[in-house]
């Protein structure tokens, strides 16, 4: 294979380069946007979105999607900040907030295959569902945490901020399930044809529940680091970051009708959003701005993902032709 068609085979490579011009125009704007601390506080901002964005990546590359996830944020931060105020064991309350957000995302997957609802508005219903639970939990008061649990978000381990490290390590997990295992496979043969994966006897229910799953553990996770970052539970908390989570995956390279993905590209699209975000800052831009911008970048993103898709429809009908041409 040359060069030309191995870098093309790399989904990631786009966003990468949309980063690195982010970053020099940002280091043109700021004397101190390239400094070490400043890109350390951008990896950090940018830990929860990647972390959920990892487990997103997989939902989507079996053609599925969560709308849900900020409601499991908000009911798994929820869940801990109730169970600490309750009990004030943190092996109780971090098990248990785990533990039910990996539940909630199994059971996206679950009513998705037995009832054959579309992903989207399932997750939208449960996303209600979810949301309404956490506030039925809490009477929707704001519940300050632990300050021993700051340094979850805010800590640092050799020198190396806690959430940047808990990014690295689902990071290194969701590569070697994407890459290395039957699972990761399985997740693409079913995005790109479900029908097809079923004739080929392929685990198509267990692997969706699990993706889903994957999701949910990957949000409880990110949620933890949230709250312990925030300082404590607000009833805002969660609210639109599905649509963040989303568009890193998309803006990463993951087609959003499924067979084909990145999970690096999914962390560095995270990356690029908080840079976004970065920038408007420096320009004393209104906070508004930024979901106009994001929206925009992610129509943009659908675009050009629906003009791939269409152009490799094209170029297989295209050989299929040509090959009864030559039979013919």
């Amino acid at each position: 294979m040359s060069l030309k068609h191995r870098l093309s085979a790399v989904n990631w490579l786009p966003i990468a380069a949309a980063t690195l011009v982010a970053c020099i125009l940002l280091s043109l704007l700021s004397s101190s946007f390239m400094s070490y601390t400043n890109l350390q506080s951008v990896l950090v901002q940018a830990s929860v979105t990647a972390i959920m964005a990892i487990g997103m990546t997989f939902i989507i590359v079996t053609a599925g999607i969560d709308i849900s996830v900020g409601a499991i944020l908000f009911f798994t931060s929820s869940l801990f900040a109730k169970l600490m105020m309750d009990t004030g064991s943190y092996t109780l309350a971090f098990a248990c907030a785990l533990l039910c957000a990996t539940v909630l995302g199994a059971l996206n997957g679950v009513l998705i295959i037995k009832y054959k609802i579309t992903p989207l508005i399932t997750t939208l219903a449960t996303y209600t569902m979810y949301r309404g639970m956490a506030i039925h939990l809490t009477g929707a008061q704001n519940i300050p945490v632990p300050r021993e649990m700051g340094f979850l978000g805010n800590g640092k381990l050799l020198s190396i901020p806690v959430p940047i490290l808990l990014l690295a390590v689902v990071l290194a997990v969701g590569l070697y399930l994407f890459n290395a295992t039957r699972f990761g496979l399985y997740a693409r043969a079913i995005g790109n044809s479900a029908q097809s994966a079923r004739e080929s006897n392929l685990p198509v229910n267990k692997v969706t529940v699990f993706a889903y799953a994957l999701g949910g553990i990957t949000t409880g996770i990110a949620a933890l680091i949230l709250l312990a970052r925030v300082g404590g539970l607000q009833s805002g908390i969660g609210i639109g970051i599905e649509f963040t989570v989303i568009a890193a995956v998309v803006l990463g390279g993951t087609k959003l009708s499924g067979g084909d993905g990145t999970i690096v590209g999914s962390v560095i699209g995270a990356i690029f959003l908080v840079l976004i975000d970065n920038g408007l800052n420096l320009m004393n831009a209104s906070p508004y701005v930024y979901d106009i911008v994001k929206g925009s970048v992610l129509l943009i993103a659908v675009v050009i993902d629906k003009v791939s898709v269409t152009r490799q429809q094209q170029h297989l009908l295209n050989q299929r032709a040509a090959r009864i041409r030559a039979t013919g």
